[in-house]
């Protein structure tokens, strides 16, 4: 919210959802003369509809993008000179925040999934190549179908509140320790290279495993052999799996555990820590996810901002419970 509301110059995003809780927020960025250009997903729930009418409305430029094909599942934000990139949607379920924009823990505990975020400021070499990025998903985007023109806003539903909530962690680091990961299919060949280098752990964060798929085979294999040559590998899932995909997970050769909304929240980061190299990415494991979606991740090479990463995977593995099979 202090990106957008700061912004002077320029707002890309290419976001799977946008709700009302955030539109607004652009609104005011397109009526202060900042440009705003919003790719959204063509799925029509979530408050897509109602985000893509209000920000035309307002001089904003919107798209859709996944039209008969993949999703557009990707959490990209350009805001002038910074380059943020996520696991959670612009609704206030996945980013709940302050009245007074106070950061954890200065003020009360906020009810809302888990979420991974990067922001990375001052790196030219990034903003290159993530405005490549976004031009060309914006060029291949369409606009919002008419049949979106009538649809109302659909109600977000509770969630609990994660604990403990610590502030952001800032660190200086050199350019080329960050990397923008897009698509799918890049970010489970980045997952697959991190998890064979790793030599100490590989300790995984996401909503859901679909272990049917090849994609995602291929990346609990490597973490299987890993484990095999001693490095700690753990899977940490954000809800109750499927039966099927439980009975499946059950059987890998290192822990599998969910986290419980009683004793902590309801997990959608999705993110990865493998020794000093952390990534956090939108793609969930499933065949779409490190398949064919339009996906965003940010790796980051340094042993701080995995550290980071890794308190924060352990507070939720400390509070999860053993899968029901």
């Amino acid at each position: 919210m202090r990106l957008l509301r700061r912004a002077s110059r320029n707002i890309d995003a290419a976001i799977y959802e946008v709700g009302p809780s955030y539109r607004w927020a652009l609104i005011r960025a397109a009526e202060r003369g900042v440009r705003v250009r919003l790719v959204l997903d063509a799925h029509v729930s979530d408050g897509n509809a109602s985000t893509a009418r209000a920000l035309t409305a307002a001089g904003a430029e919107c798209r859709v993008a996944g039209v008969g094909a993949d999703a557009a599942h990707g959490k990209l934000l350009i805001v002038d000179g910074t380059v943020a990139v996520g696991s959670g949607n612009l609704i206030w379920r996945d980013a709940p925040r302050d009245p007074h924009l106070r950061l954890p823990p200065y003020g009360p505990p906020l009810a809302g999934t888990r979420e991974w975020w990067a922001t990375a400021s001052s790196s030219r070499r990034l903003r290159r190549s993530s405005a490549d990025v976004f031009e060309a998903h914006w060029t291949t985007a369409t606009a919002p179908p008419q049949r979106w023109a009538d649809v109302p806003d659909v109600t977000e539903p509770e969630v609990s509140a994660p604990l403990p909530q610590v502030p952001p962690r800032r660190i200086c680091i050199s350019s080329r320790r960050v990397a923008l990961v897009i698509g799918g299919a890049a970010i489970e060949q980045t997952l697959g290279e991190m998890v064979s280098a790793a030599r100490r752990h590989v300790l995984v964060t996401v909503p859901y495993v679909r272990p049917e798929a090849p994609a995602v085979r291929a990346v609990l294999d490597r973490m299987a052999q890993a484990r095999s040559r001693g490095v700690e590998c753990a899977l940490l899932l954000g809800a109750i799996p499927a039966p099927g995909d439980a009975e499946r997970l059950a059987a890998l050769p290192f822990e599998v555990r969910r986290m419980d909304p009683a004793r902590s929240t309801s997990g959608h980061a999705k993110g990865i820590v493998a020794d000093g190299a952390a990534l956090v990415s939108s793609a969930n494991w499933s065949a779409a996810g490190l398949g064919g979606n339009w996906e965003a991740a940010l790796r980051i090479d340094h042993a701080g901002a995995a550290a980071y990463y890794e308190a924060a995977w352990r507070r939720d593995w400390a509070t999860a419970l053993a899968l029901d099979v």
